[in-house]
């Protein structure tokens, strides 16, 4: 059984899982993308985004691709040295060309100079495009709390979501992420995607024999399926509502970016083989001032917090909450994963003459 904190944060590893240090995790992926070409600086900072997904409690987004970015590295799919540099760019809006590499990489770049310009302007977005997978969306958008900033993000998708009223896998799974500083709280991060789900959650719940909880898989006949072994499409949160919110969001990421909707791209430009995203920055205090700001946000999650939950809750969550409370924990205890995630890492590391670090 898990040791929790807050009765939801598991300190212990469970029957299923292995409990490892953020420090080993992080030098074991430093390791491992430099052994497959990666240049030390970008192999560190994909390392530090990765396994800050995973102290998050976000497995699906963390560390767990690895293995699988350092086949890409080394197939040729994905570019182990890219050049990354600016295309176009004006006051408050930029658009970078990833390279054909890491994803996170450009990204993190992106959202870097966005919040520059956003200091500068008081407001500033960016795109990328020739990318591949950013990982999990909230390790840029939350970058932008240290400036006392908002900071969003969205990236497109391969085809993974069923149109409302739908079958056949059309839409995007956008992954996005608001961050909104507080004070004495811990800043609202919300990071979902437009499908009910990450499609991470139904590799998750294979991994552990779970069944899907929820009506959120379409199966090939378009019903219905708790059965993570079934799924064919996800659908969106909210009906008409999530369905046309996931258009919006593919606007932005694809449309935007690099001219054209997941449901246009080709087999060739699906996946991560032509990944693109969209990044913005907000400079609070160009709207308003920024301690009025932070203490109304407090207030409003202490209200939300405070509020009466329907039977069966314990508590309310604010978006973001619960993995802050994850991270502040696994920090000091190590961070549960699964025994087939590890196992995953170890033998990517047998294979490439790399030592793990726990």
């Amino acid at each position: 059984m898990h040791e929790l904190v807050n009765g939801i944060v598991p300190t212990e590893a469970g029957e299923q899982e292995r409990l490892i240090g953020v420090g080993e995790l992080k030098k074991t992926a430093r390791r491992l993308y430099e052994a497959v070409g990666v240049p030390k600086a970008d192999a560190r900072l994909m390392a530090e985004l990765q396994v800050e997904t995973d102290i998050r409690g976000v497995h699906s987004h963390g560390t767990r691709h690895v293995p699988g970015y350092a086949k890409r590295l080394q197939s040729g799919h994905t570019n182990p040295k890219p050049e990354i540099r600016i295309v176009r760019e004006g006051p408050a809006w930029a658009t970078i060309d990833g390279d054909g590499g890491l994803g996170h990489l450009p990204s993190h770049r992106a959202m870097q100079l966005a919040i520059a310009k956003a200091d500068e302007l008081g407001i500033a977005a960016t795109t990328v495009v020739n990318s591949r997978h950013y990982g999990a969306a909230a390790c840029y958008a939350t970058m932008a709390l240290a400036r006392d900033m908002i900071g969003f993000c969205v990236s497109s998708s391969s085809r993974g979501v069923a149109p409302y009223g739908g079958v056949d896998r059309l839409l995007g799974n956008h992954a996005l992420a608001y961050a909104i500083p507080a004070d004495r709280e811990y800043p609202i991060v919300l990071d979902m995607a437009t499908g009910r789900s990450a499609w991470g959650r139904v590799a998750t719940a294979r991994l552990y024999g779970r069944k899907l909880e929820g009506a959120w898989v379409l199966d090939r006949d378009g019903q219905m399926t708790d059965d993570p072994h079934r799924a064919h499409a996800l659908v969106a949160p909210g009906g008409a509502k999530g369905s046309g919110l996931n258009v919006v969001m593919d606007v932005l990421s694809g449309i935007l970016p690099f001219g054209l909707a997941t449901v246009n791209r080709g087999e060739e430009l699906q996946g991560q083989r032509q990944a693109s995203h969209f990044f913005q920055a907000i400079k609070i205090e160009t709207f308003c001032d920024v301690s009025d700001f932070k203490r109304e946000v407090d207030r409003m999650i202490q209200t939300i917090r405070a509020s009466r939950p329907r039977k069966g809750i314990d508590r309310i969550y604010v978006p973001g909450e619960i993995e802050w409370l994850k991270k502040a924990a696994w920090e000091k205890t190590g961070i549960p994963l699964h025994k087939t995630h590890v196992e995953s890492l170890e033998k990517t590391a047998e294979e490439l003459g790399v030592e793990v670090a726990w």
